[in-house]
């Protein structure tokens, strides 16, 4: 068996949630310390490889490592049954990083730079990227650009797919909590209905969806759950609603965070409510760096990979971060039609992780050596 697809059957196998990642860690750890290369243990779970050729910058590569707390449903014989699950396909991001450091341990001396491989925790909770770069990591090696990939279903399998600029959206949850005044339906005169203002809100919130953000202006915003009341007979006093905020660029995104605000004012001032409006910590939009982009496209034709352009995509993705730091490139690996992320029966052709390889061993000879 190919070595990559071994360990993305063993980590496969042992799916451990963000910040929880402790035996997926060590793992990773415990194999890249048989290696010639630098190891160091980050943001507790997460490990960085570093194979040093002398040189005054390194290129960085990341692979998350957390998995999802989904019970998985694949019947594959690795299958994890413990409650959570790869099914975002962090296990194969991992397989293939680990694979370009089994390469680099044996070709280190056809290249001229360093390279620094990250394997980051919690990408999908609170966001492992972040703490790395504010600990100072790709400053204290000289990294100069950082790339990743994400397998992706519903792509031409074994092709890559990005695109220069806004690749994926700036996203975060947003919470409304109205408050109000309990009464009797049949005096809601001494009530404030909590409920009814936040039902103004929602259809106050989607008619500015359509006419009040600048034409050609591309965002999401959208409200999932409501919840309210206790009784069929009483003014409700607290009603909350869920929902997402997503922009690909920041400044839409903060330009609709005070259109919410500033509607869920206006409500009150109407209803006599109280609205809180909380939204949470959200990852930058996933830009690709234009220059960067033109060359990782040389790139992948030098390697004789397959590189299509890419539809942009309200998911968030924390490799943004990096991005913030240093010019970096982020693109897909299509899956072909398999299930989609998320999904508890979520698989896909594991040979097809060698075109990540390659794309990886594609990166190093355009710009490594």
């Amino acid at each position: 068996m190919k070595n990559y697809i071994q360990y993305r059957r063993d980590l496969h196998a042992m799916p451990e949630v963000g910040r929880q990642e402790h035996k997926t860690g060590q793992y990773i750890a415990d194999h890249l310390a048989r290696l010639n290369c630098r190891l160091e243990r980050v943001v507790e779970t997460g490990s960085i490889a570093f194979f040093d050729n002398g040189a005054d910058e390194a290129i960085a590569f990341r692979a998350d490592i957390d998995a999802l707390p989904i019970a998985e449903e694949t019947g594959l014989k690795f299958a994890s049954a413990n409650g959570c699950m790869h099914a975002c396909g962090h296990d194969a991001h991992m397989a293939m990083l680990l694979a370009l450091a089994d390469y680099l341990n044996e070709h280190r001396a056809d290249y001229k730079k360093n390279v620094l491989l990250i394997f980051q925790p919690s990408e999908e909770t609170i966001g492992g990227a972040k703490p790395i770069c504010e600990s100072g990591v790709l400053e204290r090696f000289h990294v100069t650009k950082v790339f990743g990939l994400h397998v992706w279903p519903k792509t031409k399998a074994g092709a890559l797919a990005s695109r220069p600029g806004p690749l994926m959206a700036q996203a975060a949850e947003l919470y409304l909590t109205v408050h109000g005044k309990s009464a009797h339906c049949a005096r809601p005169d001494l009530g404030i209905d909590a409920l009814a203002a936040l039902a103004d809100l929602i259809a106050e919130l989607n008619r500015y969806k359509r006419e009040d953000i600048p034409s050609g202006t591309e965002y999401l915003l959208h409200i999932g759950t409501i919840s309210g009341g206790d009784a069929g007979n009483i003014v409700c006093e607290t009603a909350r609603a869920k929902g997402s905020v997503r922009a690909f660029d920041t400044a839409v995104f903060d330009m609709l965070c005070e259109k919410i605000r500033e509607t869920a004012a206006a409500v009150d001032a109407r209803y006599g409510t109280t609205t809180e409006v909380r939204i949470g910590d959200a990852y930058p939009p996933v830009v690709n760096d234009p220059a960067l982009y033109a060359e990782y496209q040389k790139a992948m034709a030098e390697a004789g990979i397959e590189l299509l352009e890419a539809d942009k995509t309200v998911i968030g993705e924390d490799f943004s971060e990096y991005q913030k730091c240093v010019p970096g490139v982020f693109a897909f690996l299509g899956l072909g039609d398999v299930p989609s992320l998320h999904n508890n029966r979520f698989n896909f052709d594991e040979e097809l992780m060698e075109t990540g390889i390659r794309a990886f061993i594609g990166l190093l000879d355009h710009f490594a050596k």
